[in-house]
C-alpha cells in the first residue's frame, strides 16, 4: 500500500496585494478606534510585543491593553485630530506598517489637554486563519 502525501501550495500574496490590504487594515482599525470604545482591540493578537518611549521592550496581551485604555478612557476624552496616510513594508506572511497621528486626550476633571502627536508603526502578521493581526507597536512622539 502506497501512501501519498498531498502537498500544500503556498499561494504567495503579491506585494501589491499586500499594500492594499494592510492599508485596509490600518483605515480599518482606525475607524474603529475613532469610536473610543474598546472593538479596536481585536485588531491585536491575544499576546503581542510593544515598546513606548522611556519604556523597555514589553510582552503584552490583548487583556493588558485593554485594562490599559480602560484607565485612559475613565481619565481622559480622547480624540484623534488627524492621522496619516499609512506606508506599507509588504513581506510574504508580515507587513510593516507606519504613519503620522495627532490626537489629545483631555482631562475629565480639569479640561487639562496633552498633545500627542507622532508616529505609529505596527508589525501586522498573518494567522492561521489567514487573518491579519498586530504582533508588534511602537510609537515615536514629535
Amino acid at each position: 500500500m502506497k501512501i501519498t502525501k498531498k502537498k500544500e501550495i503556498a499561494i504567495k500574496t503579491s506585494d501589491s496585494e499586500l499594500t492594499t490590504l494592510i492599508t485596509k487594515q490600518v483605515d480599518s482599525l482606525y475607524s474603529v478606534y475613532e469610536r473610543f470604545d474598546y472593538d479596536w482591540i481585536e485588531f491585536y493578537a491575544d499576546n503581542y510585543t510593544a515598546i513606548y518611549p522611556n519604556s523597555q521592550i514589553q510582552h503584552l496581551t490583548k487583556d493588558s491593553l485593554k485594562a490599559q485604555w480602560e484607565r485612559i478612557y475613565t481619565k481622559y476624552d480622547v480624540q484623534l485630530i488627524h492621522r496619516g496616510r499609512p506606508t506599507i513594508i509588504p513581506s510574504e506572511d508580515m507587513a510593516i506598517s507606519y504613519n503620522t497621528f495627532n490626537e489629545i486626550f483631555i482631562n475629565k476633571e480639569s479640561s487639562d489637554t496633552i498633545k500627542n502627536i507622532g508616529t505609529y508603526i505596527i508589525n501586522w502578521k498573518r494567522q492561521p486563519d489567514d487573518s491579519w493581526k498586530i504582533v508588534f507597536e511602537t510609537l515615536q512622539n514629535h
